[in-house]
């Protein structure tokens, strides 16, 4: 049996067809079922070299306030939009980018773990100083969410944990390098590259 435009078809005879709803008045059952198989594809994710990727992305946009006396950088807004899929639950997600942009912020700005090349062990004296922002310090956050339905799977989610933290360090260089013409390439973003550098 064959279904197509609506119509149900016999295998052997494709000329006799009648619509779908008058042939499912002829079933002898209340369950209609059928197999297939997902392409190679199903998710949206690519795979060449080995290595899977997606076809969804995201782009931020960071507004900072820098004092070229102290060089002392604030963030004063983020603007975040992705594309994830099929939201299924607009307050979660917007909590994930939220504070995907906050740990990123703390990695832009404050966090600098120093490392032993020759052992690879953490050389930071305690946990106590290391350090993240704090309330005052976090970002007002304006997010953005990119409706995208590729109907590569059953419900069209996609998880937004890594993409809502990536970004948000390279558009908090930028936004000083747009502030104070001074190009930063390590982060933390601390005063003094600011300073030495302005």
């Amino acid at each position: 049996m064959f279904i197509e435009n609506g119509k149900v078809s016999n295998k052997k005879d494709s000329n006799l067809k009648m619509p779908f709803k008058e042939a499912t008045k002829l079933m002898r059952t209340s369950q209609i079922s059928k197999i297939t198989s997902q392409s190679d594809d199903y998710g949206g994710f690519q795979q060449p070299w080995g290595l899977a990727y997606g076809d969804l992305g995201s782009v931020q946009f960071a507004e900072v306030s820098v004092n070229t006396d102290t060089g002392f950088v604030k963030v004063d807004r983020i603007a975040a939009a992705h594309s994830c899929g099929r939201p299924l639950n607009i307050g979660q997600l917007e909590s994930q980018i939220n504070g995907g942009i906050i740990q990123d912020v703390s990695y832009a700005l404050y966090e600098n773990r120093v490392m032993d090349k020759g052992t690879g062990h953490m050389m930071n004296a305690n946990v106590d100083q290391y350090k993240v922002p704090f309330y005052m310090e976090i970002p007002e956050i304006e997010t953005l969410i990119v409706e995208e339905y590729s109907a590569l799977s059953s419900t069209d989610a996609y998880g937004i944990g890594e993409p809502a933290n990536i970004a948000t360090a390279a558009a908090v260089a930028n936004a000083i390098y747009n502030a104070i013409g001074v190009r930063l390439y390590e982060i933390p973003i601390t005063p003094h590259p600011v300073f030495s550098k302005h």
